[in-house]
């Protein structure tokens, strides 16, 4: 499946590779990005009854390596107004649940969910660690935005920009979510899923100073049952993937795509 010209430089050609249905609180692992995976046999890793709460649904998990202090830092949303991060050594046992987002810290918002962690810094933020998340927006127009937010350890001292990052509207939506940031050609950019079902991108400046939209970046093939969402990126053996869900909400498979 070839993307659209606007970013065909990015990842010339993309190809279906395989496709599985997991719940996205249950992990699984492979020894390389393409798989194929095994399920940990002892799901799932977090439950709903959080050592401080119990909520309706924990979601939207995005693990990454803190090398400064040798673990596992998981973000994950539950409720959707809150995300929370665990720390773990081995990568399975998480602990010490702690909100780090809530609609409380961002102005005008309903919703603070679908958080990624990134390792970037921002010229005047004294931060190693950025944050994308999805918001939802009570300002016109559209609903659902991206805003970001900053860190220096990746685990608290967060703070978060009051106004979005990436509207809907440059893409002619009303909701995007679950951003990606990817790092190209000495910029930065921002992979995401629209309401039409189709994976976008937005050029943001290694700043978070600019917003470049720059349309389609992957619409969905047959195999992808008329809708693709949650793109997530790494780089294998030379080999650059993307990781992504496929299918109606609620019902998606999780599949993977690499350059060719």
């Amino acid at each position: 499946m070839s993307t659209s010209e606007t970013v065909a430089w990015l990842t010339p050609v993309i190809r279906a590779i395989s496709c599985w249905v997991t719940r996205l609180r249950d992990p699984a692992y492979a020894d390389r990005l393409e798989g194929p995976y095994t399920e940990h046999p002892a799901n799932p890793i977090v439950d709903r009854v959080l050592p401080t709460t119990t909520v309706s649904h924990v979601s939207s998990p995005h693990v990454v390596w803190n090398a400064s202090t040798r673990e596992f830092f998981l973000y994950f949303h539950g409720e959707n107004f809150t995300t929370r991060v665990a720390r773990s050594r081995d990568g399975i046992t998480f602990t010490n649940e702690t909100p780090i987002l809530s609609t409380r810290l961002v102005p005008n918002t309903t919703e603070t969910s679908y958080a990624r962690v990134f390792e970037h810094s921002v010229a005047g933020k004294n931060n190693k660690y950025v944050m994308l998340f999805m918001g939802a927006h009570t300002v016109g127009p559209g609903t659902r935005k991206i805003f970001w937010g900053w860190s220096p350890n990746g685990w608290d001292q967060w703070q978060f920009a009051p106004n979005p990052l990436i509207s809907p509207a440059g893409d002619g939506l009303t909701d995007i979510s679950s951003p990606h940031l990817l790092k190209r050609n000495g910029t930065s950019y921002v992979a995401y899923h629209g309401n039409d079902g189709r994976i976008r991108l937005t050029e943001v400046g290694n700043n978070f100073d600019r917003e470049v939209h720059l349309g389609v970046f992957h619409a969905p093939i047959a195999s992808d049952n008329g809708r693709v969402a949650a793109p997530a990126f790494g780089t294998d053996g030379g080999v650059s993937y993307m990781i992504y869900e496929a299918g109606p909400r609620l019902d998606a498979r999780i599949c993977i795509a690499r350059a060719v």
